[in-house]
């Protein structure tokens, strides 16, 4: 498998690893939450001051409200830390710094903002011929290249591209990751991955603080002692929710 398939496999075994220690198996409860975030993001929860940090996550992220998180609901905290540490690692790079050994989630994330920044190269987004290169370089799988096939390109960028501008930004990359990543999903497990009450214009939808993965972003970034950017949160406030219709054709 290319380092893209692998870092969504290791999403997936991730969740379930811990989602099957009540015999359940399908969504995480707050314990199996909480020992995956101890275990998994272990850099992100030393920086946190807040006891309740996991309680915070899980209100985030429970989209119905049912105290459990299914893996369509886990996905938005994956997004919403990776755009954080996609910040934390350029400050690191201006300084110099070099990164330890991480926790295996700690690694996909990082995984996924290295794969965005090597593709993205100096420009400040991926171009659609720096997309297209991605998906022919990191992708193999038959189940993934029908969601997204480097062959259609305009398909392709038609499911990305949410805002219409040309580009890939790394927010939308994110996207594009949460819809592949359910396809190995669906591939492993069989199951739909399908989103709880509020999956719509929701809690997670527009403007809602899920799609961002909420707090968990907000206190990654404030870890590093970076300072939140509102205006450009509302700027990007208009990219959130579900899939939007194209504009009709004249």
């Amino acid at each position: 498998m290319t380092e893209l398939e692998k870092c969504m496999e290791s999403l997936i075994v991730i969740f379930h690893r811990y989602a099957s220690q009540d015999g359940e198996g399908k969504t995480l409860n707050k314990k199996e939450l909480k020992k995956l975030v101890e275990n998994e993001l272990p850099t992100f929860l030393a920086a946190q001051k807040n006891i309740k940090t996991v309680d915070h996550i899980m209100k985030d992220l429970d989209q119905n409200k049912d105290d459990k998180l299914d893996f369509e609901e886990f996905l938005p905290l994956i997004a919403g830390l990776s755009m954080a540490c996609e910040k934390c690692y350029m400050l690191h790079e201006k300084k110099g710094k070099k990164s330890t050994a991480m926790a295996r989630l700690d690694s996909v994330v990082t995984n996924i903002v290295d794969l965005y920044l090597q593709y993205v190269g100096d420009q400040e987004h991926l171009s659609g011929d720096a997309f297209k290169s991605v998906l022919e370089a990191e992708t193999e799988s038959p189940e993934i290249r029908a969601k997204v096939n480097p062959d259609d390109i305009d398909g392709a960028m038609k499911i990305a591209d949410r805002n219409r501008d040309g580009e890939v930004n790394f927010r939308e990359f994110c996207r594009c990751v949460n819809i592949l990543a359910r396809s190995q999903y669906q591939k492993r497990t069989g199951k739909v991955c399908k989103g709880g009450k509020g999956g719509k214009g929701g809690k997670g939808g527009k403007g809602g603080k899920g799609g961002k993965g909420g707090r968990a972003a907000r206190a990654a970034r404030k870890a590093q002692g970076e300072e939140e950017d509102d205006d450009e949160e509302e700027e990007e406030e208009g990219e959130e929710g579900e899939e939007e219709e194209p504009p009709a054709e004249d």
